[in-house]
């Protein structure tokens, strides 16, 4: 990338925070992902594949996957569940979204994260479609695994950890917030 070409990507970038110029043109990865959890904590991970052309090969991350132009965001995760899972799912939260703006790798991408509690009965269900493995863990252990978490997932499942303590109703399980 030549100089100017920075110079001139960040000057769209100024542009964009004014809401003159939209970010959507830029992106070189517009992306879903299923945040599934259970209702005892647990989270379920993707053990990706360990190939050249996946970001992040041999990490746990969240399922999901590129959203298509035009594609709402539901719809698209839907589509992802079903084909890496064989999960058909009715309900899903939008619960974070981000712009990520990768220096080091010159490139620019959106995720956005939906919120997916499912069931012991959906649970038998679940078929690995993709990648190496899956499993449920708990936050104790994905912390334990950090170093082998996609960044961005690790962030967001610490996020709806503390979303989740504050929320629930049932308390069947306590969770510790430090201070």
């Amino acid at each position: 990338s030549k100089p100017q070409d920075r110079t001139v990507k960040l000057s769209n970038r100024a542009l964009e925070i004014e809401g003159r110029v939209s970010a959507i043109n830029r992106l070189d990865l517009d992306s879903v992902a299923g945040l599934i959890f259970r209702a005892d904590g647990r989270y379920l991970l993707q053990h990706r594949e360990n190939r050249s052309d996946v970001s992040y090969p041999d990490w746990w991350s969240l399922f999901g996957g590129a959203r298509d132009p035009n594609e709402h965001g539901a719809d698209a995760l839907r589509g992802e569940l079903r084909e890496e899972l064989g999960l058909t799912i009715q309900e899903c939260e939008p619960f974070l979204g981000g712009t990520y703006e990768i220096w080091f790798e010159r490139r620019l991408t959106r995720k956005i994260v939906f919120s997916v509690e499912i069931r012991d009965p959906q649970i038998t269900t679940l078929v690995l479609n993709e990648g190496q493995a899956m499993a449920w863990f708990t936050f104790d252990e994905i912390l334990a695994r950090g170093a082998w978490i996609v960044p961005y997932d690790l962030s967001v499942i610490s996020l709806h950890r503390i979303w989740w303590a504050r929320n629930r109703t049932d308390q069947k399980c306590e969770i510790a917030i430090a201070t």
